[in-house]
């Protein structure tokens, strides 16, 4: 996981007459539970010592840089949920002071090592030196720190200048007068790595001071397993298709699929029934000779019957063939019809 930059969360600057500096950790989502939480305090004084309170557990000092009439000191602790809302108060060991307390945060830092490495140096000049450090990890982010401190003497620092790739996070100033103070700090745009520090800080006023370079770590990378996108949206690869091997339960019909062309063969069917095929074919029928034997024949005589109308002894009447001739003769009185003679 890579470092986050330094986000600057509260300040608080006191008076001479005050015994101590506190701010107050968001809860507000600007913190969340894992980050690395830094807080950074100065006084004009070498010969006294801070405490830190509040929180969920122990803060870890990362040392103290003093010189006659300037201490500054940092620590860092990792955030619980008590954390988020709390108050963390600095206290000198003896007297009121004026203090000044920078209250910050980093994301992504390791949980069980945050401060890969730190070094402080202390300086009379206009400008401040953060000392370097050498074989700070991969991908590591550095922060820088300085602080001023003066007696009577006046003007009050009322600047600071970031050096080149870094960013200043923010500045604080007590009221100018004895024990008057001033802090600053800031990171690099980018992470870093192999060696670091040595950036020259520059206040418009000249005093007393020290000046701190922190490596901070990068946290583990971690996975969670709940939800893993596909990758092929952000990486779009290009499929090449192979052999594959394939033993599945079943073997659906590719047809649809890969559409083939289906060329017809013999097919051999051995059914159980074959209905009649007589619905089918509709046969011509071509009519030929018929043979009637009937048992009888009727007579055909109502088919020939004449109509007789009048009588006249001169007519010979013939009916059917010639040779059956039928002669009515008379003059008498009635027919004789019968064959020819």
């Amino acid at each position: 996981m890579a470092v986050g930059q330094l986000t600057h969360l509260a300040d608080t600057v006191t008076l001479s007459t005050n015994s101590s500096a506190a701010a107050t950790i968001p809860n507000d989502g600007s913190v969340a539970v894992g980050d690395l939480l830094l807080a950074a305090c100065v006084m004009p004084s070498g010969s006294r010592t801070f405490s830190i309170s509040g929180g969920a557990g122990a803060w870890t000092s990362l040392g103290t840089a003093m010189q006659s009439g300037h201490m500054s000191q940092l620590w860092w602790r990792i955030a619980e949920a008590g954390d988020l809302g709390a108050t963390i108060t600095v206290t000198p060991n003896t007297g009121n002071i004026r203090q000044v307390l920078l209250l910050g945060r980093v994301r992504g830092a390791l949980a069980s090592n945050p401060i890969a490495a730190a070094s402080n140096t202390s300086a009379a000049a206009t400008t401040k030196t953060t000392p370097s450090l050498g074989s700070v990890g991969a991908s590591s982010r550095e922060i820088g720190v300085v602080w001023d401190s003066r007696g009577a003497a006046t003007p009050q620092t009322a600047a600071w200048t970031a050096p080149a790739g870094h960013t200043r996070r923010a500045q604080a100033f007590t009221t100018s007068g004895s024990g008057a103070c001033s802090a600053a700090w800031g990171d690099s745009d980018t992470t870093v790595s192999g060696t670091i520090g040595s950036r020259v800080w520059t206040a418009d006023q000249s005093a007393l001071g020290s000046a701190w370079t922190l490596a901070v770590a990068p946290g583990e990378q971690t996975v969670d397993t709940a939800r893993i996108e596909s990758t092929a949206v952000l990486y779009a690869p290009t499929l090449a298709p192979g052999t594959a091997t394939v033993t599945p339960g079943r073997i659906e019909p590719t047809s649809t699929l890969y559409g083939p062309v289906l060329a017809p063969g013999a097919v051999t069917i051995g059914p159980a029934r074959i209905d009649a095929a007589t619905a089918l074919p509709t046969p011509t029928l071509t009519p030929g000779p018929v043979t009637l034997a009937p048992a009888t024949i009727a007579p055909t005589t109502v088919l020939y019957a004449p109509q007789l109308d009048g009588f006249d002894p001169d007519i010979t009447l013939t009916i059917g063939a010639p040779a059956a001739a039928w002669a009515v003769a008379t003059p008498a009185s009635r027919w004789e019809v019968g064959p020819p003679s």
